[in-house]
């Protein structure tokens, strides 16, 4: 098992798979063999393939069939055509080492003008240790980008607001059930894994809204989480309050010291 502190991705997967409500939220996954990749290709439109342990978007494949063979990009730029299901394997493991890579179904994420984005949710302790949300933002996707990382494949921050409005039409009190769903889905996700042994005092959620409205689990940090990107957004309103808060964590922690 990875450590308590910087669990990997497949082990966040395992550990949430568990929870009867929040394994709902969960994409299909799998450990990357020749065999899954043929598997969920075969019964998806398109897969990831990332690894266990990269975070930041860094290196995620997006890959689907095509008539000739299959198709891959790597992060954003031009497509590269592959023949067969081994060849796509050998490409996209790009010599990572067995098991350490794994294969998860698309979604369909909703987009702004044509863009995918994905919301993250900051969850945080208080001075008092006590869980406070701090704040959400939409993160959109650069241009030719297949990831919604905005340091890695460009994009933008935006307002939940704005993007739940752009993307699917929604009005005042669509979008204020949507992130009061968030925010209850991101205080399940941090206390089941406190719950279950993971040392964490702040989380960065990444949700995924798909096309029809329902909300995916994307990736969960329990260490380290970046939240400058809510430095972009126009009113600092979350930024100064997620420093805030973790100014306040840091005080009592040294009291307690």
């Amino acid at each position: 098992m990875a450590s308590k502190w910087d669990p990997s991705k497949w082990e966040i997967h395992q550990l949430y798979s568990k929870h009867s409500d929040l394994r709902k939220l969960l994409p299909p996954t799998s450990i990357l063999t020749p065999g899954s990749l043929s598997k969920y290709l075969d019964k998806y439109p398109s897969v990831y393939v990332k690894g266990k342990n990269e975070h930041t978007g860094s290196g995620i494949i997006k890959a689907w069939k095509t008539e000739k063979g299959y198709r891959f990009v790597r992060v954003k730029g031009k497509p590269v055509d592959v023949k067969s299901i081994d060849e796509l394997y050998d490409k996209v493991t790009d010599g990572r080492r067995a098991k350490s890579v794994l294969v998860q179904k698309t979604i369909d994420l909703a987009t702004i003008q044509g863009s995918p984005f994905s919301i993250r949710v900051m969850i945080m302790r208080d001075g008092k240790e006590k869980w406070q949300y701090a704040g959400m933002l939409a993160k959109v996707a650069g241009e030719s980008s297949v990831v919604t990382n905005v340091r890695r494949g460009g994009g933008y921050a935006a307002t939940i607001e704005n993007a739940l409005a752009q993307s699917l039409g929604y009005g005042r009190d669509q979008i204020e059930s949507v992130k009061r769903e968030l925010i209850d889905h991101g205080f399940k996700l941090i206390r089941y894994a406190t719950k279950s042994g993971y040392r964490s005092h702040e989380a960065g959620i990444d949700f995924g809204i798909d096309h029809k409205g329902k909300i995916w689990i994307i990736e969960v940090n329990l260490a380290y989480p970046s939240y400058e990107l809510f430095n972009r957004l126009k009113d600092k309103t979350f930024y100064r309050k997620i420093k805030g808060l973790a100014g306040d964590y840091q005080k009592s922690r040294r009291k307690t010291g």
